[in-house]
């Protein structure tokens, strides 16, 4: 956990100079502000193995494809904090992290930590390479995580499958594409549940607007959610005027 302390005064300054607000009105706002809470999903580029888990799963698109050059990033505009990269890339490049800020006393208090994240499983199925036309360049050696893979540069290839996971980073980095690794994905741990109560649902359908994967739809009686299409981003519960949807952690 990282914890920051500052000045409130030197908060207040800067804000009062961004909105043009008289900085004793700003220090009313604040008062009222018991606490302020954010989830962050970051991709950190040193642990990142290129192998595109996160791009390919992403049911929104708010992950940017790995490149040699690049690694994975979120775009933040995009995505609605759903964990699906994070519990589907197989070496923890990607962290899940809350963020709280207070008042205390004359200062703000912000806390940042790492939340736990449950991975789902990536297997191996079969793994293919084409060594007629492979050149021995070794950059699949590079990214492998579990370093299954030997080459001698320009002589040799050799993959170990008792040490390979599927992960598909050498498929994806190979310059010449020789290389298909066929994978399964085991099931997303959600950990949640998800329940409408359409006794009060009013039927706004705003939820149905805000869903991203569209896994809401309207009845007779009000709105049903799609249980095996929801990711449990939790953008419906949020919206919703009437709380008439709730999502709940499953211990």
């Amino acid at each position: 956990m990282i914890t920051i302390k500052k000045p409130i005064e030197n908060i207040i300054s800067n804000i009062s100079e961004e909105l043009c607000i008289d900085s004793n009105e700003i220090q009313n706002i604040l008062k009222e502000i018991t606490e302020l809470s954010e989830k962050y999903i970051y991709v950190f580029p040193r642990k990142c193995i290129r192998c595109g888990l996160c791009y390919e799963e992403c049911p929104i698109d708010a992950i940017t494809k790995p490149t040699l050059r690049k690694p994975a990033e979120i775009i933040s505009e995009k995505c609605v904090k759903c964990e699906i990269c994070a519990k589907t890339c197989p070496v923890d490049a990607i962290e899940v992290l809350e963020g709280r800020a207070y008042l205390n006393g004359d200062s703000i208090v912000y806390k940042l930590k790492e939340r736990e994240v449950q991975h789902r499983t990536v297997r191996l199925i079969k793994y293919d390479i084409d060594l007629e036309n492979c050149i021995k360049c070794g950059i699949c050696e590079r990214y492998c995580p579990t370093k299954a893979i030997h080459v001698e540069k320009r002589k040799s290839f050799d993959v170990n499958l008792k040490l390979c996971v599927g992960c598909k980073a050498c498929e994806n980095v190979c310059p010449k594409k020789v290389i298909k690794v066929h994978t399964e994905l085991g099931d997303i741990p959600f950990n949640k549940e998800i329940n409408v109560d359409n006794d009060i649902c009013i039927k706004c359908l705003s939820c149905i607007d805000e869903c991203p994967v569209n896994a809401i739809s309207e009845i007779n009686e009000g709105v049903e959610i799609n249980k095996s299409s929801c990711i449990y981003c939790g953008r419906c519960e949020k919206v919703c005027p009437v709380h008439a949807i709730e999502i709940k952690e499953l211990k």
